[in-house]
């Protein structure tokens, strides 16, 4: 083989693999959000067995497949968890335009089981949009989670009329069940949808 022949084609393999390494890097981590924080590395979601609006069982399995979106509030709440179920549907109308594992999921998982159970849950999510998704379960079970991933909840007062002062960041969950992301409040629909087409590449 000519000596020219040979530089060329050495040139030509170190260039794939650049292009390789960069666009390996480019498909596993994660954009530059505008308005929320991305994780990474990604945090796999404990293994905490939880319920479904609908009485099922509910894992880290059940956000497995598709994106996800998801808030912890209480249905009590009087203020921040509506708002923000209200700006979760809006985003969701935003992104009307995705398709597949691509649209989000979005998954209320309550800091107040005492009060939520999933009967409950299941009416009040869907007052925002019907394919949303209301989580509860036994009180060790909502510590264990919410203390694996850093959200802080706190009983306020006693007797029925109690409140539950908590985080309410909302964690985007990617298909392999591990948080990519996380946002704080204040928080606009036009804002997370800017950041979760980010997140999928497309913004």
């Amino acid at each position: 083989m000519k000596r020219s022949t040979l530089l060329l084609l050495t040139a030509m393999l170190i260039l794939a693999a650049a292009g390789g390494a960069w666009l390996s890097a480019r498909t596993f981590e994660p954009e530059n959000l505008q308005f929320g924080t991305a994780i990474n590395p990604p945090q796999a979601l404990p293994a905490t067995q939880l319920v479904s609006q609908t009485g099922a069982g509910f894992d880290r399995s059940a956000l497995e497949g598709r994106w996800s979106l998801v808030f912890f509030g209480f249905t009590h709440c009087p203020g921040v968890c509506p708002m923000t179920l209200t700006t979760l549907a809006q985003v969701k109308k935003q992104l009307g335009g995705l398709s597949g594992a691509e649209v989000p999921q979005v998954v209320l998982v309550s800091v107040d089981p005492e009060r939520d159970t999933p009967e409950r849950l299941a009416g009040y999510v869907a007052q925002f949009d019907p394919s949303f998704i209301g989580v509860t379960g036994s009180d060790a079970a909502i510590d264990e989670f919410t203390a694996a991933l850093g959200i802080a909840h706190k009983k306020i007062g006693a007797g029925d009329d109690y409140m539950i002062d908590h985080t309410a960041a909302i964690m985007m969950v990617d298909p392999k069940g591990r948080r990519v992301a996380v946002f704080s409040p204040p928080f606009t629909a036009e804002h997370l949808t800017s950041d979760y087409l980010r997140m999928l590449g497309r913004g």
